[in-house]
Formats: structure tokens, sequence, C-alpha cells
């Protein structure tokens, strides 16, 4: 079934028999597969990623919804970035990358007569794997943490695939979706060997462009898009398809209160996999990069506005990472590809946030409910505790002032409770009758 078998790159030893993790269950190590050579450039013809099965594991049944073959566009009204080269993950079948790791998990479970799946995600490979579950057949249940955006709670719901809240966190959500491995149930994940394999394909069609790439930006998240385009490179460059793999650059979030923006960026890179980045950063001359969130929002905007592309915050940090490599580094924007991962559609609230000005409330509330609704949801998801974060994180759009009265008002209803902290500055939390007035919210917002 494989071209080339994983194994562990400290141990040598083979686990697909106990987990298809990308991280060994021996000794915590990569899972590596050796660089595979293909055929020559010249015979593959793009259609989906199944064009690149030369490099994917041989399957009795393939499940495809065409995804891959996404479009390189250039930035064209952007004076600062003209010629940067957008790879347009975005185009996918879902909205988002996933789809490549989804297409191939489906086919790979279909072929070895598994028809159940738990998958914990941050909402992009969950909503994914839902399509492609549907498309195949399978049993899907969704472990998320209770946190997650509504919207993208819904999406898996529309595919039929079964929904599990757990935690707060994805971390938490993920070593519950582990516990639910057995019985011949396949656990899938961000950091899964079918996973990476799967998002290769992104960087074996940028090899496959004639011109040379000297510079690709990726948003980190938990490290495994970056180390799949890296994968896609070393195929390439096996199969002599390029000369040499162009500099990696890993784009992360700074620590700050805005990192609701972009959560997939703030899931934490395993250490065995954060030193192969950083192995690849020095191998191929690169750099991580951090920016800042709300950055992300502006820049997210002006692409929608000046180039007609709609992308979700954590998309647009390759672009802001962009611009601070051209004014720091001075790296060629002409022979560079900046990954856009995911459509703005997962992030509507985010965008609506922030134009609240010339947008109608979120939840369809009056303005004044809305604001107190926003509020508790970012103390109980602890994305904001004090007022000045609170009002950073709704996009300033109303005075720092109103703000605090709002929460006069929610802790004299008791649903949150204050403490003094450092110099007199009140930090909040969420009171049980707040948990309880949030969580009846939500379930009417699910119901409407």
């Amino acid at each position: 079934m494989w071209k080339k078998k994983p194994y562990c790159i400290k141990c040598k030893k083979d686990t697909l028999s106990i987990n298809f993790d990308l991280l060994c269950p021996f000794c915590g190590s990569i899972q590596n597969i050796d660089p595979i050579q293909g055929p020559e450039k010249s015979k593959i013809k793009i259609s989906n990623i199944w064009s690149f099965s030369p490099f994917l594991p041989s399957l009795e049944k393939v499940y495809t919804l065409s995804e891959g073959n996404t479009p390189i566009l250039l930035i064209n009204n952007i004076s600062s970035l003209k010629g940067l080269k957008l790879k347009l993950e975005f185009r996918n079948p879902t909205g988002s990358f996933r789809d490549r790791a989804s297409s191939l998990i489906a086919s790979y479970l279909s072929s070895s007569s598994i028809s159940k799946l738990v998958c914990s995600s941050s909402g992009s490979l969950g909503i994914s794997l839902s399509a492609y579950s549907a498309l195949a057949g399978l049993e899907l249940t969704n472990i998320v943490p209770s946190n997650l955006e509504l919207s993208k709670i819904e999406q898996m719901k529309v595919y039929g695939s079964k929904v599990v809240e757990h935690g707060s966190t994805t971390e938490e959500a993920i070593e519950k979706g582990r516990e639910l491995q057995k019985g011949g149930v396949f656990f899938a994940s961000s950091d899964n060997i079918l996973t990476v394999e799967g998002q290769k394909t992104i960087g074996l069609e940028i090899a496959h462009l004639s011109e040379t790439i000297e510079n690709i930006i990726i948003p980190k998240g938990s490290g495994s898009l970056f180390y799949s385009i890296y994968r896609g490179f070393e195929d390439a460059l096996a199969s002599g398809w390029i000369e040499k793999i162009p500099s990696f650059y890993a784009v992360s979030l700074k620590q700050e209160d805005l990192d609701f923006y972009a959560e997939s960026l703030k899931i934490p890179t395993p250490q065995t996999l954060s030193q192969k980045i950083g192995d690849i950063l020095l191998k191929t001359k690169g750099k991580e990069i951090e920016i800042e969130g709300e950055k992300m929002i502006d820049q997210a905007l002006l692409l929608a506005k000046k180039e007609g592309l709609f992308i979700e915050p954590a998309s647009a940090s390759v672009v802001v990472a962009a611009n601070q490599l051209l004014e720091n580094e001075g790296i060629n924007v002409d022979s560079t590809v900046a990954l856009l991962s995911g459509s703005g559609l997962n992030a509507l609230n985010i965008f609506a946030s922030k134009l609240r000005g010339i947008k109608k409330a979120v939840w369809g509330l009056s303005e004044k409910s809305t604001t107190k609704f926003e509020i508790l949801d970012l103390i109980s998801r602890k994305k904001a505790n004090h007022g000045y974060a609170i009002w950073k994180a709704l996009g300033k759009r109303k005075s720092l002032q109103s703000i605090y009265q709002h929460l006069n008002e929610l802790e004299e209803k008791n649903l949150i409770s204050s403490k003094i902290k450092g110099k007199n500055k009140k930090y909040y939390s969420i009171t049980r009758k707040g948990i309880d007035a949030y969580s009846k919210m939500r379930e009417l917002i699910d119901f409407l």
C-alpha cells in the first residue's frame, strides 16, 4: 500500500500497526517517510491530488471532491506586494487545505475496511473530514472544544457527522479523541502520517511550476502543514523536478489578547516536531516570523477590498509576514509563494465584529444585547479578562467607557465577578449563573 513505509527516525520501529501518529508512540520522535522518486515532471498532468498517485499510497478505492490543483494568483493592486504569488488553498471543496488530507484518509480507511473514525480539531479538519466521510460512507465523530465557533460546528453537522463538545481547548479535545481510539476506530488529527502525506501535495504542486520559487511562507500552527509542504518538496527534489528546496518561513502569532483571531496559529507544536521545523528553517536558510494578531484581520480585509480574496485571519498571517520580510530581509516577492490556507466564511463573526459600524449585529440581537453576549463569550473562553483587553478584542468599535458600563451591568446581575490584581486592575471571570446564561444563549443561537 505504501511506496515507502513510515518509520521512526530515532528508534527505527514500524508503528503503523499501533497508530498513525506523526510522533512515534515508543520514543516520541518524528515518524519519517524517505523521499519518493516519482516520474518526470512532464509526465504529471494535475487535475486533483490523485494526479500525484506515484507519491501516495496505492489504494483500491479513491474518494475525491476534486481537491487540490488550487490556483496561484499574483497580487496586483497592493503596490507594496505587487507580484507576490498567493497559493489559494481556500479554493478547496470545503474551504481549506485540509481537504487534501481528508481525501487520503477517507480513501485509506475505505480501502482498509475501516468504517468508523474520530477527529479532534480546531475546526477545519473536522469540517473537511465530515464532507469526505459523507462521500465515503464513513461514521465520523468530531470531538471539539466547547468554545469552538458555532458556524464551524454547524458545518460539521450539515454533513451528518456527530459532534461532541469536550474541554475548552483543542488539546483537551485531542486527548479525548485519543481515548476513543479503540475497537477499530481510527483517530484523525492534524499530527497524523496520512494528514501529512495528503497535504504534501501542496509542495508537489508548487514545485511543479516551471519558474523558480525562492521562498515559501506558511502558517506554522501545530507544525504539520509546514512539515507536509517540506515533504512534498523532498519528493520533488528526489524526482529531479527542482534543483534545490526554497527557503521556508514559518509564521506564528505573538502572545497577546487577540489570539482568538486565529486559534489555529496558537495550537502548541510538539517538541520533536518543533525541533524538526527548526532544522528545516536552518537547512533552507529560512526563519520563523512572529506577527501581531490585529494586523492579520486588517490585511485580510485589505485583500478582500483590493484583490477580491476573502480569507480567514490566519490565512492573512502570511501576507503580514511577507510585508515584514520585504522590509527587513529584502526578499524578492516575484519568486515568493504565500499560502492562503482557509476561507473567510469560517470567520464571519470576527469580520462582522470588526465591521460593526456598517454591519448588523452578529447574532441578530439588539446592539446592546449582542455586546453583552460577546463580552460573556470572551470571558468564558478566557480570550480577554480585563476591560482594556475586552475593548481591543471587540475591535475598539465602542468607547472604552461603554465597555466598562457593560461589565458593571453584568457584574450587578451576578453573571461575572471581578478581582483586583496588580495596580488596581480589575480582572473578570464568569460565574455559574453567567455560564448558564451563556449556554442558554448558545442553545438559542443554535436553534435559530
